[in-house]
């Protein structure tokens, strides 16, 4: 019995022993891709690799886990990512990589990423899509500019959306860098599978909001800054119009809005669901509520019916 007790620590130990090797070789003899940029001219394709590869040291406390990044072109997509994932110190691994760059959000470019995710497994269907606006020579010749990118690729990724959702209306966070500094820029990109419409940073904001989107709103109405940390949006079909209603509760330290301001915010939300309808984009999924309601959706398509008169409301509660 004692032999027995003896022998089963010991197969723990050689086990967690090996786990440990596992993991150490798992993170020390790839290299990590966080981040994949594509672009894409008239003859070439562009891909960048936003990676991390943990250098070994006497010292694991001086180990080195840096980001670094590595362009290549080709005449295919595929080529180009190979050429990339050549470029990286050791053997490339996608298993972390949440997010993909773009300077123009093409509908035909995403699609061709995610057959060739499918296919190789060079990439992640759930990576977070982003527009990018600066020069990706930049982010190999800046040593610090790597480690700035993914700071700013956290902190825009909740409003993100992902690249299985591609085919659906969605609003891009715009990234951009210079040879100092990378920044979020306001606004964003709306894209569609027809086009990508550049968004004001009131209208980005405005759009988030009726999306139902997580996070804190903050709009200029009137000149005064009003902070909305949490918003209900209501939808009623009638025959000659639709009935929007926004019930917001404002941000901490945020001032009660007046009237007019409720009324300008209610204008805004009109103009940009009608804008967004005459892209095609049924913000507020008319189409699937009327399909529950009445089992049909056809006179709430908007790629086949003209836009219907929008009644906004907004208001505020008073805590």
């Amino acid at each position: 019995m004692k032999n027995a007790k003896t022998y089963k620590s010991l197969l723990v130990m050689l086990l967690a022993g090996w786990c440990l090797l596992f993991l150490r070789c798992e993170s020390t003899e790839k290299s990590m891709v966080r981040a994949v940029y594509l672009a894409r001219t008239e003859q070439r394709y562009q891909a960048g690799l936003l990676y991390q590869a943990p250098q070994a040291a006497a010292d694991a406390a001086e180990a080195s886990a840096a980001l670094q990044f590595v362009q290549a072109e080709g005449q295919t997509m595929e080529r180009a990512l190979a050429a990339a994932e050549q470029a990286l110190p050791q053997t490339a691994s996608f298993r972390l990589c949440d997010y993909l760059l773009l300077p123009k959000a093409a509908e035909p470019l995403l699609t061709e990423y995610e057959q060739l995710v499918l296919r190789r497994g060079c990439g992640r269907t759930a990576a977070r899509l982003f527009c990018a606006e600066g020069e990706i020579e930049h982010l190999t010749t800046q040593a610090t500019l790597p480690d700035a990118l993914m700071a700013q690729l956290k902190a825009a990724a909740p409003t993100a959306p992902r690249l299985y959702q591609h085919t659906e209306p969605g609003l891009l966070p715009v990234l951009g860098w210079s040879a100092k500094e990378v920044t979020i820029q306001e606004g964003g990109v709306l894209h569609t599978v027809a086009a990508n419409t550049p968004l004001s940073p009131e209208q980005a904001e405005v759009f988030r909001l009726l999306a139902g989107q997580g996070g804190t709103r903050q709009l200029w109405l009137e000149g005064e800054r009003i902070g909305i940390r949490r918003c209900t949006v209501s939808v009623t079909l009638q025959k000659a119009q639709v009935l929007v209603r926004l019930d917001c509760q404002r941000a901490a330290h945020s001032p009660l809005p007046t009237q007019a301001q409720q009324q300008q915010l209610a204008a805004q939300c009109a103009a940009l669901l009608q804008s967004c309808w005459q892209q095609g984009m049924d913000v507020l999924h008319l189409q699937a509520r009327a399909t529950l309601r009445d089992g049909s959706g056809a006179s709430f398509d908007p790629t086949k019916n003209a836009c219907p008169q929008w009644r906004t409301d907004v208001h505020f509660m008073l805590y």
